[in-house]
């Protein structure tokens, strides 16, 4: 069974009941961009690139934004779309148009779409999927437009909803069970079960071992299953890409691995003696390095249990 988070989309109405969106995302998923705006327009490509342009539809509308970034996916954004455009079917939305990176267009139609901006959503030309959908409702029609892609060792989820003007803008809430009441999947359930995890939303400065300001998940889980279980010990194993030196790249992935070491012990409070950092550079891959997705995946820290007593 694929574990699951269930988000929410409650859109609150003028002297109405609300109308909620329920769509079970991977657990891995983290919201990373949030934005809502009141009464607009906004235009959905409906039909792939015909030679200068895409047949565009214009919703009307309170309007939505959000983008997911799914850690260690290794899969393709086909793979991303299909369960999410099953749910929007089982929920009654009609589907206008619905596309992948080639049927599309490619490069024309991507920018033919408003899609926000890298850090948060990444958009590979070669990978990814799309749709429209749209559900009528009592006070109007509402319009979905959803785009998945990946890269490197995430995956990607772009939603935007169009909702009748006289609703609320979108609000969102994350729930911690998957639609058959289990738990969703954590760090520490990786741990338990392979004794070892990638950190996979760190973000370093380029060629810094500097972490950008942010807020990191991952480690807010290590800290808590280090400190449940102060018996065991782990190492943070920072790796990089092949590009540069070897004694540089292993200097670099060791400082990168000092650095979630002091995060964790300084703001985190966990045991020093718990901790080890070391670097292994380009030594240890995930995935090529002759591609800008590999070298993607390659750049990374990862937790290892080196004992439990």
């Amino acid at each position: 069974m694929i574990r699951a988070a269930i988000i929410s989309l409650a859109v609150g109405l003028v002297a109405l009941p609300a109308t909620a969106l329920d769509v079970a995302l991977p657990a891995t998923a983290e919201l990373v961009h949030e934005e809502t705006e009141g009464a607009t327009y906004y235009s959905l490509p409906v039909s792939p690139w015909l030679a200068t342009r895409a047949e565009m539809h214009t919703a009307e509308g309170a309007l939505a934004r959000h983008v997911w970034q799914v850690a260690d996916h290794d899969g393709n954004s086909a793979q991303l779309m299909a369960p999410l455009r099953a749910q929007l079917e089982d929920q009654g939305y009609e589907i206008l148009f619905a596309c992948d990176a080639t049927l599309c267009g490619g490069f024309d139609f991507r920018f033919a779409m408003d899609v926000t901006p890298e850090p948060a959503m990444h958009v590979d030309l070669g990978d990814f999927s799309y749709l429209v959908a749209r559900l009528e409702i009592e006070e109007g029609m509402e319009h979905i437009g959803l785009l998945t892609s990946r890269g490197g060792a995430r995956g990607y989820i772009h939603m935007v909803r169009i909702s009748p003007a006289r609703m609320a803008p979108v609000g969102v809430a994350l729930s911690t069970r998957s639609p058959d009441g289990t738990e969703i999947g954590t760090l520490r359930a990786r741990l338990a079960a392979d004794g070892a995890a990638t950190l996979a939303d760190l973000s370093f400065a380029t060629g810094s071992s500097t972490l950008t300001e942010g807020q990191y998940p991952s480690l807010t889980d290590l800290a808590a299953f280090l400190a449940d279980n102060p018996e065991t010990r782990v190492v943070l194993v920072g790796h990089t890409d092949a590009e540069g030196a070897l004694d540089g790249n292993i200097s670099l992935s060791r400082d990168r691995a000092e650095t979630v070491r002091r995060y964790l012990i300084d703001r985190l409070g966990t045991d020093p003696a718990q901790l080890q950092a070391e670097g292994v550079g380009y030594l240890a891959p995930r995935a090529s390095n002759a591609n800008i997705q590999g070298r993607q995946q390659n750049r990374r820290v990862e937790v290892v249990i080196t004992a439990t007593r």
